[in-house]
């Protein structure tokens, strides 16, 4: 009797439990999170409606509307700049930004927002790089206490933008540039001046002639920011930066934690949707723009090959330079090196010390 009775209570224990635990899970199923996310991309422009949006569209969707994504384009809760602190104090759970603009914090963040001398172009051969230099750039992210889902989308390569020609390495010097980040210091080596310029005041700088040539971004953006109209040369091949992570995909660590595992796992999902469709978005429509510039009369000059020989040579000696930073730093260019021996990028690899 006794022992029928001690089993009775354990099953009513058992029950009682499950029940709670069942409530729990259903509160914790039916439960809406609300996240406010960045990116440095203007609202309306490809970079935004693109990727931004339908990833936002499609984490909702997916979720029924268990995890609503709130973005915000560039500059309207708080300078671009200060996106790193937010997400990390949880001003905002999330952000979709190129990783460059926290070179100042880790010298890591420089190397992955940009790669002077870059050979790398195609879309598969960026995200090839992307992900073996995740593990580690992940693990820079965490020391700052923030998270990294990695590459958010791929950008194509970025153009130089120029009202002078530009026939020759020599002709870099004294030139003046817009650049920022490692991007000032390739071209300090080049001889040119760099000029540290907002977005928004690189039209009016090359009008001007506040400054001899920009880089800013692609054919297509740099259309969207009406540069076609202003610029009377594109330098070739890419000098600083190659196709790249156009942002990366960071979390607040604590609101990540309390994101259920399926609205994690759609969020994943979501980031591959948006890498997919940046192929097609940027890449794509970025060689469409280019039919416009060449209509408008843009003329494309093209570096004498062993120019561009040394040109490169001189950004391998740059990127060595921010290798001897940190053993972070170290461990990147080796990553990169060994990457671009796999793409075949032989040459470039054992300036890099790849062996």
């Amino acid at each position: 009797m006794k022992t029928t009775k001690g089993f009775f209570i354990l099953a009513v224990c058992v029950m009682v439990a499950a029940i709670f635990l069942l409530t729990d899970y259903a509160a914790a199923a039916e439960k809406v999170y609300k996240w406010r996310a960045v990116t440095h991309q203007l609202v309306g422009t490809a970079r935004y409606k693109g990727t931004v949006v339908p990833f936002c569209e499609m984490v909702k969707k997916a979720s029924n509307g268990r995890l609503i994504i709130e973005p915000y384009g560039a500059g309207v809760l708080f300078p671009v700049t200060e996106s790193f602190d937010a997400v990390r104090d949880g001003v905002v759970q999330m952000a979709m930004v190129w990783g460059g603009y926290w070179a100042g914090k880790d010298p890591v963040f420089a190397l992955s927002g940009s790669r002077p001398g870059d050979p790398i172009v195609e879309f598969s051969e960026n995200f090839y790089l992307s992900e073996k230099a995740y593990p580690l750039v992940a693990k820079v992210y965490e020391k700052y206490n923030v998270k990294s889902l990695g590459g958010f989308d791929f950008g194509p390569a970025e153009i130089l933008c120029s009202v002078k020609p530009i026939r020759s390495l020599a002709d870099f010097k004294g030139k003046k540039i817009r650049s920022a980040g490692i991007g000032a210091t390739f071209y300090s080596a080049l001889g040119a001046g760099a000029v540290s310029l907002s977005a928004p005041e690189i039209y009016q700088a090359l009008q001007l002639g506040t400054v001899d040539a920009a880089e800013y971004n692609d054919w297509l953006v740099n259309k969207e920011m009406g540069l076609h109209e202003v610029t009377k040369f594109i330098i070739e091949p890419v000098l600083h930066i190659g196709t790249c992570d156009d942002k990366d995909l960071l979390l607040n660590p604590k609101a990540w934690a309390e994101l259920p595992d399926d609205l994690k796992a759609i969020v994943m999902i979501g980031r591959d949707y948006a890498r997919y469709l940046s192929a097609n978005a940027y890449g794509v429509e970025s060689k469409k723009a280019k039919q416009d510039w060449l209509k408008r009369g843009v003329q494309i000059i093209n570096l004498p090959e062993k120019d561009v020989k040394e040109i490169r040579g001189i950004a391998a000696r740059v990127i060595l330079d921010f290798a001897k930073k940190s053993p972070q730093t170290a461990e990147y260019v080796a990553t990169y090196a060994k990457v671009l021996n796999d793409l075949g990028h032989v040459d470039e690899a054992k300036v890099l010390g790849f062996k």
